[in-house]
């Protein structure tokens, strides 16, 4: 007759199946990573970098943050270029969607993205990139309509919570920061699939126009920093 104890030492058949189900989501992650799979630092990682790096609450980082992607979302809407200082510039692109190549399957994928990125100077400096001739990118990062900075973001998201400049400059180097160690490990940055995400592309090298006399020139192949806008930014710009 049994009294309803287990013999020490014994182990249910759930623990059983709950440990396997853990060992096998740890090898099904192990496989991802070694098969060449690109990982993700999505946003919640990321607010809680910026918020332990500048020594600010998980919500003010928060703030932060949509104060950016909102920012950008609304300019780009009304069809104006905008800035995030040290790290790119988004506008609205004017490319024809066309099909490209998957450079890992060799498939064919649909690129339609309707915002183009260029990466500030010193945000493609530290990911080691090569910027080719010209300065464009950097002219962009001075001349936008839109300009958000430490200053910009301490009045749009610390008027309730008191942000002052200097902690918004924190999280500010702190989002760059954790976006350069994303993008060198071959990671995707997610900003919030609403707005977008950023991985390092392999642009061919190709014949351009110089903007000023109209001339072709040869560009060189370099890496660039690609932005895949989210559903809900591609609709508010379209």
């Amino acid at each position: 007759m049994s009294t309803g104890t287990k013999p020490q030492g014994s182990i249910s058949r759930r623990t059983v199946l709950r440990r396997g189900a853990i060992l096998s989501a740890s090898l099904g992650l192990a496989s991802m990573a070694t098969t060449g799979q690109v990982a993700a630092a999505k946003k919640p990682e990321l607010i809680e970098a910026m918020a332990s790096e500048a020594g600010i609450s998980s919500s003010d980082a928060q703030g932060i943050l949509d104060a950016i992607t909102g920012t950008a979302t609304k300019a780009l809407s009304d069809g104006e270029s905008v800035v995030l200082v040290g790290f790119g510039s988004f506008s609205i692109s004017k490319r024809s969607a066309r099909t490209g190549r998957n450079p890992r399957s060799g498939r064919g994928v649909r690129e339609d993205s309707p915002v183009t990125f260029e990466a500030c100077p010193e945000f493609a400096a530290a990911l080691d990139l090569n910027p080719g001739k010209g300065d464009e990118a950097s002219t962009r990062c001075r001349d936008a309509d839109v300009v958000i900075d430490a200053a910009f973001l301490a009045r749009a998201a610390g008027r309730e919570s008191g942000l002052s400049k200097a902690d918004s400059k924190r999280a500010l180097d702190a989002l760059v920061g954790r976006a350069t160690k994303a993008l060198k490990k071959g990671d995707r940055l997610s900003l919030g699939e609403p707005f977008g995400s950023f991985s390092i592309s392999k642009r061919s090298a190709r014949t351009g126009r110089n903007p000023q006399t109209g001339k072709e020139i040869q560009i060189a192949a370099k890496n660039v920093v690609k932005f895949k806008a989210g559903a809900e930014l591609s609709k508010a710009v379209n």
